[in-house]
């Protein structure tokens, strides 16, 4: 099992040794780029439409239970 998983890890292991420094914290949540903006002030649109769909949806579905049921 161990020689399986070393010939899987093998050939991605360049990949996954890159992918790991990119996505260091630091450069994640560094603000000094100058393209960094916070519009974390405004909620977008298509939140308020993605949670008022997933209402509608939910209970839709409570209704076709409820009336599969009866």
């Amino acid at each position: 099992m161990k020689v399986f998983f070393n010939t899987a890890y093998k050939p991605i292991e360049g990949f996954l040794e890159n992918l790991e420094e990119v996505m260091k914290m630091e450069k994640i949540m560094d603000v000094s780029n100058d393209n960094w903006r916070k519009n974390n002030e405004k909620i977008p649109l298509w939140f308020y439409q993605m949670i008022v769909s997933m209402g509608i949806s939910v209970c839709l579905g409570f209704l076709l239970i409820l009336v599969g049921s009866l």
